[in-house]
């Protein structure tokens, strides 16, 4: 049997292989083409939960693979979200379900339809044009770092034809409109998104505007198309059509977009969350990566726990985050020869627990990879001498930096 450590290393030291492999295994490239294709066409939380094929790629990207038939649960953990404290993904232990609810909220899509002319006996009520409007007031942003809001508008007229645009607001896109970049008015970010709609194709489609209350509008306007030849009049092809504003066939969308690299999205009315279908990469990403986990622990736990602790040291933020995950527990335990937390059930247990991973693992250097692989390392290297006696004297290669005596010393104690 391959060690713990071998088989880690193998997988780690070129993962991004590792995960193009798994992607053209024909089982996966199917389930993760299916996803692709059908996550765009969700619109709600009923449409995601009835898609079986979906719902359980989403539940398996997410490592909740073993609740996927917990619709009921899962269903409040979506309709609750996480963007509320007392959500009640926020109020479980496990912060699976708050990165599963924030990747599948079907809000992050907002969507209005505008309305047809209704008829009252002599009178005729007109058609509605269909309005966006985002929630907070806009104030005073600080646009001069690496914030950016990107977002896109999608309109369709009323032969279903559809045209869309990418809005992007940083400092570059707002440096020759706003007078001092650190205090970015409301006015000046309306002004920005005027010009970047007038060049492009939703130019005359969607018109943009601020309320009385100062919060971002987006409405359907009264659009000509000038047909194949761009110019007024023709026949055929090169004929005008002329769309009304208004009409249950006319619609905006607005879909938050995923910030540039090195930027931080910020909410300029319509919130940060990215809608599903545009971190639909993300979502097969995080798939393959757990596959690969999953592959590795049929054959070795140590592998699947090492593999799943180097994905999630970075984002680990104190001891008790590492005793709130069942798996990190049992890698923690492992390192630091403690026992099973299973009799540690009092706050005051836990305390103590968590008191003992920090003073034996310095939180800190999670966010540093070369710290973190030291430690998966370490781990693995342990397991092997706890778990895989026939592989044990892999720990001889540590010899040339001193660490062989430590990691006996480790699985000494550990054994006692």
């Amino acid at each position: 049997m391959t060690s713990t450590l071998t088989s880690y290393t193998l997988i780690a030291r070129d993962l991004p292989t590792a995960m193009k492999r798994k992607a053209a295994d024909p089982v996966t490239a199917r389930e993760t083409a299916y996803y692709k294709a059908h996550i765009g066409k969700v619109k709600s939380i009923d449409d995601f939960l009835a898609d079986k094929r979906l719902y359980a790629y989403a539940m398996k990207a997410f490592g909740l693979e073993e609740m996927t038939y917990a619709k009921a649960f899962m269903r409040k953990v979506l309709t609750e979200g996480a963007s509320s404290p007392s959500s009640f993904a926020n109020r479980l232990a496990d912060d699976r379900y708050v990165a599963f609810a924030k990747a599948f909220d079907f809000s992050s899509l907002s969507t209005a339809r505008g309305s047809d002319a209704v008829e009252a006996g002599a009178d005729q009520a007109d058609g509605a044009a269909a309005r966006l409007s985002g929630n907070p007031i806009l104030r005073t942003m600080d646009f001069s770092g690496a914030q950016e809001a990107r977002f896109t508008l999608t309109t369709q007229l009323g032969d279903g034809k559809v045209s869309n645009a990418t809005i992007v607001l940083d400092k570059d896109t707002l440096s020759g409109v706003a007078s001092d970049l650190t205090k970015v008015k409301a006015t000046e970010i309306y002004t920005a998104i005027k010009a970047q709609i007038g060049a492009s194709p939703i130019a005359g489609q969607v018109n943009p505007g601020l309320d009385v209350f100062d919060s971002l509008v987006f409405t359907t306007a009264d659009y000509t198309d000038l047909g194949a030849d761009g110019k007024a009049g023709g026949i055929g092809i090169d004929a005008d059509t002329n769309y009304a504003g208004t009409g249950a066939a006319r619609t905006v969308t607005l879909r938050v977009a995923a910030p540039a690299e090195g930027k931080v999205a910020v909410d300029i009315g319509f919130g940060t969350d990215v809608a599903p279908d545009l971190a639909a990469q993300t979502v097969t990403d995080a798939y393959l990566r757990q596959a690969i986990e999953s592959d590795a622990g049929s054959e070795d736990t140590g592998v699947r726990l090492a593999l799943y602790f180097a994905r999630k040291a970075p984002t680990i933020a104190s001891a008790y985050e590492i005793l709130g995950d069942s798996a990190l527990t049992q890698v923690a335990n492992t390192l630091l020869g403690l026992p099973s937390a299973s009799n540690a059930t009092s706050s005051d247990a836990l305390a103590k627990r968590a008191a003992k991973i920090a003073e034996k693992i310095d939180i800190k250097s999670l966010s540093d990879p070369a710290a973190v692989e030291k430690l998966v390392r370490r781990f693995a290297a342990i397991w092997d001498a706890q778990n895989n006696v026939a592989t044990a004297p892999i720990l001889a290669l540590f010899s040339s930096d001193g660490a062989s005596d430590a990691l006996m010393s480790f699985a000494a104690r550990a054994r006692s």
